[in-house]
């Protein structure tokens, strides 16, 4: 069924030498520009902000990454009279080069995340005074969505371990057991925060104007965070101006406006050249070979890039990792044999991960000689709900709940193992990993063509035993035993309701919600991580 269209919320209208090239600017749908250095991609982002309304949001490449005080000294009325002399700011072609305004953009998005952080807990405390102890608005404090919590998540799939917090009723830095100004983050840190808290902030319907994200910005941050952030927003617009490549790939079902060339008349950009895109495999190769530069390593993984698990997850294990995700595993292996064939003329080295599906020892070894390596578990689900993950966020539930850890995770394997005693469950998983076992078996046996030359006849027999009966008492066994994590690691639960029982007994209202709640956890965990990591095998060591 194809999606429905969203409106656009504005136009991007750029003027070439025949006629302006009309793009659209969506909700969910972002725009990159991308192009050479000295194509006129800034002025071309400096002239959109000049001629929008004030629904837009626009960040230069020209802003400064630090803050003139250690603390927030913009007022609630200084605050409204940025805001009247804002659109002329932005309207100025010298924004593009030097910050006319100073830090006052980075104490504004300071100011108002505060101020979104204190609505968010005086609206609760309202509604709580109204309605009592029975009040959902309970509820809403103790889960991890006001502003600030949404920002700390951010920052943390961004792989940045600096945290934010109200402390004697300023916004401070806290690293461990450290409580620090913001001003003393480091640059990357800073501009994450500005950039961050303009986002979460920012009111519905808005649309971001980012030159250049990815000053003050390791590439391992800026993609995790760009993407997290256009996720976060889905109701708002995002015009993402940028040399990091690997933006528009991990973010697909945008537009990408290809800048070739600028035309200067009269000491400023009259037009440009430009191409609309729509797909990143489209970006030609010299732009590649101009921007990408020193040597980096690249992940091909399983899965569609909106909904997977694999991209968030393996951008936490491994941040400084390129993640390019593939519709299947035939499109894995076929990209790490194209990069890995091809090695003498790039400087960057391939590896492939694909679903484990009960792929046979013999089977794994030959596609690790190629480059290409099988989880030694199921799928990504073995990893996300692990023993050790489930523990993590059982953990962190208690803080919330005041209800013990272990009996959640008790309650967790004892609703997922029922889950599995259903009519025709068990026989479900165990013919899908058979089925695989005996697809290679089949494969290992097939004659190569000289053995088919040298053999005349025309009947060709290969005998298989059928792997399913063992599979099955194997899987009964374990679910006789309750052992919910060797079931985990070993079959296709998605495909069951074993998922949906480990969700309910963690008290969770949807998989959605305990697989951020383990997203967070993983990027804050350092320990977790490396255990989760060390479930990946040969690859985790190849990758570090």
């Amino acid at each position: 069924m194809k999606t429905e269209e969203r409106p656009a919320l504005t136009q991007i209208e750029i003027q070439t030498q025949s006629e302006p090239v009309q793009v659209s600017v969506r909700a969910g749908r972002p725009v990159f520009i991308l192009g050479r250095n000295g194509t006129g991609k800034s002025a071309l982002v400096n002239s959109l902000a000049a001629n929008w309304n004030g629904k837009v949001i626009y960040m230069p490449g020209s802003r400064p990454s630090y803050f003139d005080h250690e603390s927030l000294s913009m007022t609630p009325a200084s605050r409204r009279q940025f805001t009247a002399n804002q659109k002329h700011y932005d309207s100025q072609p010298e924004k593009r080069w030097k910050p006319i305004e100073g830090t006052a953009t980075n104490e504004k998005a300071i100011h108002d995340l505060q101020a979104a952080e204190t609505q968010y807990k005086l609206d609760a405390a309202n509604q709580i005074k109204a309605e009592g102890s029975s009040s959902v608005a309970i509820t809403r404090l103790q889960t991890d969505n006001s502003p600030l919590d949404v920002v700390n998540s951010l920052l943390a799939q961004a792989n940045l371990t600096v945290q934010l917090k109200v402390a004697d009723g300023e916004l401070r830095a806290i690293r461990g057991d450290t409580l620090y100004s913001y001003a003393r983050m480091s640059d990357g840190e800073r501009s994450a925060l500005v950039i961050a808290a303009e986002v979460v902030a920012a009111k519905p319907g808005m649309v971001f104007l980012l030159d250049e994200p990815e000053l003050h910005l390791h590439s391992s941050i800026v993609v995790a965070l760009i993407k997290a952030l256009i996720l976060q927003r889905p109701d708002c617009g995002f015009v993402v101006c940028t040399h990091q490549l690997d933006l528009p790939a991990a973010v697909k079902g945008g537009e990408i406006v290809l800048v070739r060339d600028c035309v200067w008349k009269e000491e400023k950009i009259v037009s440009w050249d430009v191409d609309v895109i729509h797909d990143s495999e489209q970006i030609p190769e010299w732009l590649w070979i101009d921007v990408i530069g020193a040597r980096r390593k690249i992940l091909f993984i399983e899965g569609n890039n909106k909904t997977s698990l694999d991209q968030p997850l393996y951008a936490l294990l491994f941040p400084k990792v390129s993640l390019r995700p593939c519709e299947s595993c035939k499109d894995v292996m076929r990209a790490v044999k194209g990069l890995r064939d091809i090695e003498e003329v790039h400087r960057a080295k391939a590896f492939g991960l694909i679903d484990h599906d009960g792929m046979s020892p013999e089977q794994m070894s030959k596609f690790e000689d190629d480059g290409v390596y099988p989880l030694p578990i199921f799928a990504v689900e073995s990893l996300i709900y692990s023993l050790e993950a489930q523990t993590a966020v059982a953990i962190k539930q208690a803080e919330i709940s005041g209800i013990d850890p272990q009996e959640m995770l008790n309650a967790a394997k004892d609703i997922a193992i029922e889950s599995l005693k259903g009519q025709g469950t068990k026989e479900h998983l165990a013919s899908r990993v058979a089925e695989r076992q005996m697809r290679d078996q089949l494969l290992s046996q097939i004659p190569t063509r000289q053995q088919l030359i040298a053999n005349d006849c025309d009947d060709l027999n290969i005998p298989v035993k059928s792997p399913y009966p063992d599979e099955l008492a194997r899987l009964t066994a374990f679910v006789d035993i309750s052992d919910i994590h060797g079931i985990v690691s070993r079959y296709p639960v998605r495909d069951s309701g074993v998922l949906n029982g480990i969700v309910k007994g963690l008290r969770f209202n949807s998989r959605d919600d305990y697989e951020r709640a383990a997203l967070r956890r993983i990027g804050l965990d350092a320990n977790l991580r490396d255990a989760l990591k060390q479930k990946l095998g040969k690859l985790a060591a190849q990758l570090e």
